[in-house]
């Protein structure tokens, strides 16, 4: 059978750990040269901050009496933009990556729903709406065009932020 739980990024704690560790010095070391990543962060942080109120205005009225709750099923983790842009905005990493690969779901995963702030989440945790959410936007236009364009503009300055990046320390 194939696994594919091995081919998600820094699937040990030492692994995790390295890979906190280094771009942490990364960022340190080319403070002056990522100036316009950490913007892109900062941007990126106002943004995400300003979805959350929808996000736990929709949970509230379609996670209580979900059956198929997407972090039992879904496999989630960190991805590169995700660690960049905590370390970029100063958040501190979770303390381990997202899938559990004993469980095989979110170990972050708790009875009342994510155990980890929002801001902390990798962002397809935000990004991604179920179909019951999607249902329930359809019938608020307005709350739907509120939360895509944000989420259009995150999902661009998140490109943009780890191009600078990578620019600017290679």
């Amino acid at each position: 059978m194939d696994d594919h739980r091995s081919s998600v990024p820094w699937n040990t704690r030492a692994l995790w750990r390295e890979a906190n560790t280094s771009l942490a010095t990364t960022v340190r070391q080319n403070r002056p040269g990522i100036a316009e990543s950490r913007r892109q962060a900062r941007q990126i942080k106002r943004l995400l901050e300003s979805t959350f109120p929808h996000m736990d205005r929709l949970c509230r009225r379609t996670c209580p009496d979900c059956t198929d709750a997407c972090c039992q099923r879904a496999w989630v983790w960190a991805d590169f933009k995700d660690l960049l842009f905590l370390h970029l905005a100063g958040i501190p990493a979770p303390g381990r990556q997202l899938l559990d690969p004993q469980g095989g779901h979110c170990r972050y995963e708790g009875p009342a729903g994510c155990r980890l702030e929002r801001i902390r989440r990798p962002f397809v945790c935000t990004w991604y709406l179920c179909p019951a959410q999607t249902q329930r936007l359809r019938k608020e236009p307005a709350e739907m065009q509120v939360i895509q364009t944000s989420l259009r503009q995150i999902k661009a300055l998140r490109q943009g932020m780890e191009r600078s990046f990578i620019w600017a320390v290679t």
